[in-house]
């Protein structure tokens, strides 16, 4: 019995250094990632003046400054397609808005352009491209634009710092990377004053107003003339004549500072309001208008001018009836020429 134990033992030894068959193959399949894009990166939004880097924190509209923006990309600058720069009152906004967002752009190009974002609506704000600069170097990571602008003139006054500059810089990622400056800038009031053409007849300009007479507005046309103001704040309208009226070969005559036919010799009254009664051109509640500024009946707070998104700059229209009496006497048959001077005060 042991005999046979120890063969069978050593059968089963031998039988397990047999190796076992082994069936292999194998085949290929090619691995490939794209590398992503990495974002342009914004360091610095900065408003300065015109030639330094000395930073701004009062504007004043019609003068020139320039936002400096300072920007990079891993992938160099010249990976950097455009920059949106914006110039806005509280709050960017994506449209142009004369008094609240005016919108500037780079685009990189041979050469590169930059352009005003107005949608060709007109405007007082100025871009001076020749101006603006670009990076000399666009084999850098990093780079710096200088954008030349001027605020238009309806650009909203403000004493606080309620006026930022902000930008955006594109490469071929549209969501591009954004950058804003914190410090603010007021904005100083602006005002003038146009009208609806330079001279204005009263009386029939043939014939004329006779002595103890009055006559109303016939040139223009209209009747009335129009007194458009510019301005962005609060403005109160005024008005005043020259105390003589003058034709060069005969006496002066005089402005008496009423309303009607004047008392005494040479005088004449001259009035207004806009408003008009029944001849054409007759003022509804005549005012008297004198030698020095008197405030236009109703216009003492007036409203600054505004803009809707994307539309032109416009004005404040007040259209003036005007009358002009003459004195009984001393009154000639001769064209008298003065000056009427209206006054925007913000």
């Amino acid at each position: 019995m042991r005999r046979m134990l120890i063969m069978l033992l050593v059968g089963a030894v031998l039988l397990s250094s047999i190796p076992a068959a082994v069936n292999a193959a194998d085949n290929q399949v090619t691995g490939q990632a794209k590398g992503g894009n990495t974002l342009p990166t914004i360091t610095s939004v900065t408003l300065v003046e015109d030639g330094t880097d000395n930073e701004v924190i009062a504007m004043t509209p019609g003068n020139p400054y320039r936002i400096k923006v300072e920007a990079g990309d891993i992938n160099t600058v010249n990976d950097i397609q455009s920059i949106d720069f914006y110039v806005y009152h509280t709050s960017q906004g994506a449209s142009w808005d004369a008094d609240q967002n005016a919108i500037f752009k780079w685009t990189k190009g041979s050469p590169s352009t930059w352009s005003m974002e107005n949608g060709g609506a007109s405007t007082t704000w100025e871009i001076v491209t020749g101006d603006c600069i670009e990076p000399s170097d666009f084999s850098a990571t990093t780079g710096t634009w200088y954008l030349k602008f001027k605020p238009g003139y309806l650009a909203q006054q403000t004493a606080s710092q309620d006026w930022f500059c902000s930008a955006k810089v594109y490469d071929e990622n549209p969501a591009g990377a954004s950058g804003a400056w914190a410090t603010g800038s007021t904005m100083a009031a602006y005002a003038a004053v146009s009208f609806s053409q330079g001279t204005v007849t009263l009386g029939d300009p043939v014939n004329g107003i006779s002595p103890g007479g009055t006559g109303y507005v016939t040139d223009p046309a209209s009747t009335y003339l129009t007194v458009k103001t510019t301005t962005n704040a609060q403005y109160a309208l005024a008005v005043k004549s020259d105390k003589k009226w003058t034709n060069g070969s005969y006496p002066d005559i005089t402005l008496a500072e009423g309303t009607g036919v004047p008392g005494g010799s040479g005088k004449f009254n001259l009035f207004l309001d806009d408003e008009e009664q029944g001849n054409p051109g007759q003022p509804k509640t005549p005012q008297a208008v004198e030698d020095t500024n008197v405030t236009v009946a109703g216009y003492a707070t007036m409203p600054r001018v505004t803009t809707a998104p994307n539309t032109p700059e416009g004005t404040a229209d007040a259209d003036m009836y005007m009358g002009l009496s003459f004195s009984l006497s001393g009154i000639y048959e001769v064209t008298y020429s003065g000056t009427m001077t209206f006054t925007v005060t913000n």
